[in-house]
């Protein structure tokens, strides 16, 4: 079975076998029309539209194998399809669906086979504990790179600090090279970037770029993990686009390809369903008369005016984290607090949008860089398009160096430095049910 079969593990923050007498234990007929949410070379990710008042959405995967393709948003076939049924009352089931579809219906029934509990909390202000704080990385590229090692779905306006409510489960077990696809762009160009690690670890920290300023012009396209070493499997986790090995590695070789925006491409992966977890609103209270912004535009037009807003003449940074509205009328206020501002607003305009946690380097010369996990913290936002991911800074704090790259970017932020973890829930025993089944 193909590995993308575990992306309905993606959703997945504790997990436990159905127990006998839960609300669900038994075949559910269904009947319903559907979309095409993603597909890959050898899938296609489908939800339902729930005809049911209780049942929030239902997505399955289907191998291309198993159906025909009757046009750009339809297939037909039958077959046993892996999937999810989220109930309006927070129960979720991973199962099988089992049916027909056709050019414009599913029917069939779904039998669940596991339970899906809700998700703890995590902040990163509960991580110090859990990450050794020395840890340094060694990096020889031919552009300046952050490391990207964690992202954050929402916000606690109570302690002033980013949390998430997601745990990361693995969708792909295997031996590099891996890749993951994020978005999709025009003049591409590669670039191939070696990692070696003060001591073994596990959480293997991706080489990323993002846009500074009012730029919004490039995006990480692919990120392939090429190799490890020593060679071991390696886990992506979902949902955050993150990596850890399965026993401990010393070094990491990736390959990088960054393009160019281009707004007339349409990306049509898996993150189009990944993107998914990123969309509900924070619940933070903002005033929308405070700003001045029609935003008229969608997608990736109203996120540039949204940076042209915050990177005007009214706004600063501050080393105090203030509300929302005091942000926006005095003009002041911590990165944390503009990253924050900028997630809410963007979800509010139904565009997906996460904040990810990384690492700034210190040159070394000769490409050659350096990071300290106790020091030069940098957060950013990253937001979902037409076009997939595109990851930036929501208020100027960049200094720029003229290379002769495609890429220029040395990333600085008056952040206070901060440690991480990643939430390390494995649910191997899913992955066996699925496969017997399969």
């Amino acid at each position: 079975m193909s590995a993308l079969i575990m992306l309905l593990l993606g959703i997945m923050l504790a997990i436990r076998p159905a127990a006998s007498g839960s609300s669900v234990t038994y075949s559910i007929s269904i009947s319903a029309p559907y979309f095409i949410v993603a597909s890959t070379n050898n899938d296609f990710i489908i939800e339902l539209i729930a005809q049911q008042s209780n049942v929030k959405y239902a997505v399955m995967v289907i191998p291309r194998a198993s159906v025909k393709l009757m046009g750009s948003n339809a297939i037909e076939g039958q077959g046993i399809f892996p999937g999810i049924l989220d109930f309006a009352n927070d129960s979720d089931y991973a199962g099988f669906y089992e049916g027909s579809i056709n050019s414009t219906s599913f029917i069939g029934t779904f039998t669940p086979i596991i339970e899906v509990g809700k998700p703890s909390t995590l902040s990163y202000s509960a991580l110090s504990s859990l990450v050794n704080v020395n840890l340094t990385v060694y990096v020889k590229s031919g552009i300046p790179v952050l490391l990207r090692y964690f992202t954050f779905d929402n916000y606690n306006s109570t302690g002033n600090e980013l949390i998430s409510t997601q745990s990361s489960v693995p969708v792909i077990t295997d031996y590099p090279p891996i890749t993951i696809s994020l978005a999709v762009g025009t003049d591409c160009n590669t670039f191939i970037i070696y990692e070696n690690f003060s001591q073994p670890i596990e959480v293997i920290p991706m080489p990323f770029i993002i846009n500074v300023g009012k730029s919004l012009t490039l995006i990480v396209s692919n990120i392939t993990l090429v190799s490890v070493m020593p060679f071991t499997e390696v886990n992506v986790l979902e949902p955050g686009d993150l990596l850890a090995s399965k026993e401990p590695i010393d070094a990491a070789v990736f390959k990088l390809m960054i393009c160019h925006v281009s707004q007339g491409l349409n990306y049509t992966g898996i993150e189009a369903l990944y993107a998914r977890d990123y969309v509900e609103p924070l619940g933070i209270n903002i005033s929308w008369g405070l700003i001045p912004i029609s935003f008229n535009a969608s997608g990736v037009l109203a996120i540039k005016e949204l940076l042209s807003y915050l990177n005007g003449d009214h706004f600063m940074i501050s080393n105090t984290t203030y509300p929302i509205d005091y942000t926006l009328v005095n003009g002041t206020g911590s990165f944390t607090d503009y990253a924050v501002l900028t997630m809410a607003i963007l979800r509010s305009l139904g565009i997906p949008t996460r904040i990810a946690l990384g690492f700034a380097g210190e040159s070394l010369g000769n490409d050659a860089y350096v990071y300290h996990l106790n020091g030069n913290a940098v957060i950013w936002v990253e937001a979902f398009t037409s076009f997939g991911w595109v990851a930036f800074e929501p208020i100027s704090t960049s200094q720029f160096h003229d290379y002769s790259q495609l890429l220029s970017i040395v990333l600085y932020t008056a952040l206070v430095s901060f440690l991480l973890m990643i939430p390390w829930i494995i649910g191997y025993y899913i992955y066996y049910y699925l496969s017997r089944r399969s």
